[in-house]
């Protein structure tokens, strides 16, 4: 199963807003996010999990990896928090979906390293630094 880009995307803007010592359920951040299907958010926040870019309370499934509706999401990692800053500018995100005429087929990991690759463009030419500079864009 793929994973809906768009939906990958505002469940890491959705997961940021949970306060500190609180938690969602699956289905709540579903709720949330009304416009995808519950199982494209299900099977984000899977991977999300397996990857270390969410944490949960509860890690219980069929398999111990696979997220289930009543799971509750407390945080993301300090590698979600990465990835997030990647993403969550919308003008390179509309910029990618634009340009990447395969944006919908490409995996959400492709496109954290195109946004990577410009966002260090965005920053060299915010500073006047050369083309070949290389910024490590991260939270940390």
């Amino acid at each position: 199963m793929r994973i809906n880009n768009d939906c990958a995307r505002k469940i890491l803007l959705e997961v940021e807003k949970i306060p500190f010592r609180s938690t969602r359920t699956v289905l709540e951040i579903g709720e949330s996010l009304s416009e995808y299907a519950i199982e494209d958010i299900m099977w984000a926040i899977t991977i999300f999990n397996r990857e270390r870019i969410v944490v949960l309370t509860d890690r219980q499934g069929y398999d111990d990896n696979e997220v289930l509706r009543d799971n509750q999401v407390k945080c993301l990692t300090e590698r979600g928090y990465r990835y997030l800053d990647l993403v969550r500018n919308d003008e390179i995100w509309n910029l990618m979906k634009e340009k990447l005429p395969n944006f919908n087929e490409l995996s959400f990991f492709t496109l954290l390293n195109t946004a990577s690759k410009l966002m260090n463009n965005h920053i060299n030419k915010t500073f006047d630094l050369p083309d070949t500079s290389i910024i490590d864009y991260s939270r940390w």
